[in-house]
Order: structure tokens, then C-alpha cells, then sequence
């Protein structure tokens, strides 16, 4: 089962089991960064057990992926399949795409209605909710009701890259599935077969994208990341305190924007971290505080300021020159 899911093998034999003995939780958190497989395993675990060709009591093949569920969950046309992410919400409340930056009660509240319905056409019905970490308060607490009084073949799917956001009424009420990051070699010959790439191309990617194949399609795509122009700036410019203000004003606009400007330069950090491991640790450390706090509502201004203050006295005070 899932051998078209790259990695992850504890995990597959985690749900492998599950399905095979029948004893499946009614909740899952899959955790981990972007790119890393959680999306595709909620597709295939919906057509595992929603397969009309393959029978999961009987085989260890998976799911056929060629019978009308199959191809309607690939699709995400399935009616007893939903995705529930921004650009669901953006269209079922008549918004711009952009503007999503929480997942809202009125969202989850589109889950209840659905969870309570019969199936349509398949035997179980999934709800994968992505970016969960961004539900508000009020969705989660709705959330919860869910959860306390799940239907039979009814599984909703928490997808998510941290719980930090996620009340522990929910995760405590969830089977949390912790989704590693991938292995160079796997990325590298996932880049070859599927974008063409050169060997040496691909395991030059598959070095830089911290497990991600998500990043590594970015890095084809030549798309720099702005993080990672931010850590290189912090490291190799002599900066003015005016030209910190303001690039600390410039990001803390989106918080969700200057927490994904600091998971990329947590990833450069980890790099660093080989070579210089003292001042590389001083700055991982200050970044992950800095995260956490974003993620706790701290003022997002006063949260960059403070960090990248530290990090150029970090830099200016490091003889390699390195933060």
C-alpha cells in the first residue's frame, strides 16, 4: 500500500496496519513541512479504502487507481471526498484567493454539514483540512464538536505543518502522524524521472531543498526565496539600524509571510550550523523563539525588530563573519 508515496515508510506502515485490521482512527494531525507527501497520503488513503476494484481486507496492492473513485478523488471531484483549503473557502464565501489567511468558522461549519450527510457514492467519506494550524479560535472550537461525536466512516484529516495554533482538545482527540522530511537521493531521482533533469542538476537541488519536493520544484522553477535572500543580506551586508526598521516594518505586514520568512532562514541556519556551529546555534535559537512567538500573537513588529537586531549583533560580534 501507498507505493506511490516517496518515503515516509513508518508512516505507511502505520496506516497500512490500521486499514488491514480494520481499527482506523476517526481523527488524524499529519504533520510536517510543505512537500513532504501529507496531501497525497490523505488522496491515497481515500482511495484505499474507497477502491471498488481493490479490496483492502484482501490485498496489500493499494488502491487500483483507474475505478471511478479513484479517478474522482485524483481528481477532487468526489462527493464524499473533500479538500478544505483556501481556495475552497475563497470559493464557497465569494472571496479573493489572497485574502484567505485563517480558515474560518463558516468553513468548518460546511464540514459539519457535510459530516453529517450519508455518503454519496462510497463507503467512506474524507475531509482534508489544509493549513490547519490556520483555523481561528472559533473554527477550531467548532471543529471540536465534530470530533467529539464522529459518524461511522467518517475521517477527517488535519493537515498541518506545526501544532502550535492547533488546541490540544483537538490534538488530543487525533492520531498525530509526524511526516520527515525526505532523503536527497529520493528527491533527486524523483527530479530526474519527473522534470527531466541532469543528475548532477538534481542532486544540486535536492541538497538545497531541506527535504522538501515542493521547494526543490520552486528552486527548478528559479524562484529564489526571499528568506533566503534576507539570511544572505543579514550575513554579508553591513546594515544601517533605518534599513533594519524598515525591513522589519516591510515583513511583519503578513504574519504568515514573515513566518515563512523564517523558516527559510531557519533552514539556511541548519546549514550554517556545519560550519559554524557556535554563532549558527545562537541564531537558531533566536529564530525559533522568534517563530513561536508570531505563532502566539506577539506583535509581529516588535518580534522582527528584536530579531534582527540580534542578528546583526550576532554577525558584528562573530570573527567568521557569520550569523
Amino acid at each position: 500500500m501507498f507505493e506511490n508515496i516517496l518515503g515516509q515508510q513508518k508512516i505507511k506502515k502505520i496506516l497500512s496496519g490500521q486499514i488491514k485490521s480494520g481499527k482506523i482512527p476517526h481523527a488524524y494531525i499529519f504533520m510536517g513541512q510543505n512537500g513532504v507527501g501529507k496531501k497525497l497520503t490523505a488522496v491515497e488513503f481515500a482511495k484505499i479504502l474507497n477502491c471498488t476494484t481493490n479490496d483492502f481486507t484482501k490485498t496489500d496492492t493499494g488502491a487500483c487507481g483507474k475505478c471511478l473513485n479513484c479517478e474522482k478523488i485524483s481528481k477532487n471531484s468526489h462527493p464524499d471526498f473533500h479538500l478544505i483549503d483556501f481556495a475552497k473557502q475563497a470559493e464557497m464565501l465569494d472571496e479573493d484567493f489572497e485574502k484567505q489567511k485563517t480558515l474560518k468558522i463558516e468553513t468548518i461549519r460546511y464540514v459539519q454539514k457535510e459530516v453529517a450527510t450519508k455518503t454519496h457514492e462510497a463507503k467512506w467519506k474524507f475531509f482534508v483540512i489544509e493549513p490547519a494550524e490556520k483555523m481561528n479560535a472559533a473554527a477550531a472550537n467548532c471543529l471540536l464538536k465534530t470530533l467529539e461525536e464522529p459518524p461511522d466512516n467518517t475521517i477527517l484529516i488535519l493537515a498541518a505543518r506545526h501544532k502550535e495554533t492547533i488546541p490540544q482538545t483537538i490534538v488530543s482527540r487525533s492520531q498525530t502522524l509526524f511526516f520527515q522530511p525526505l532523503e536527497q537521493d529520493q528527491i533527486s531521482t524523483f527530479l530526474m524521472l519527473n522534470h527531466s533533469l541532469s543528475a548532477s542538476k538534481s542532486l544540486e537541488i535536492a541538497a538545497l531543498c531541506e527535504g522538501s519536493i515542493e521547494e526543490a520544484v520552486k528552486l527548478i522553477d528559479g524562484n529564489e526565496s526571499e528568506g533566503l535572500s534576507l539570511w544572505l543580506k543579514l550575513k554579508t551586508e553591513d546594515m544601517y539600524v533605518s534599513d533594519i526598521l524598515e525591513l522589519s516594518r516591510k515583513i511583519s505586514r503578513d504574519r504568515e509571510k514573515a513566518v515563512e520568512y523564517i523558516d527559510a532562514m531557519i533552514a539556511e541556519a541548519k546549514k550554517d550550523f556545519r560550519l559554524y556551529p557556535k554563532s549558527a546555534a545562537d541564531s537558531l535559537d533566536l529564530l525559533t523563539k522568534s517563530r513561536t512567538l508570531l505563532l502566539q500573537n506577539v506583535n509581529a513588529q516588535t518580534v522582527l525588530d528584536n530579531l534582527l537586531f540580534d542578528l546583526k549583533e550576532i554577525k558584528d560580534n562573530s570573527s567568521t563573519l557569520r550569523i
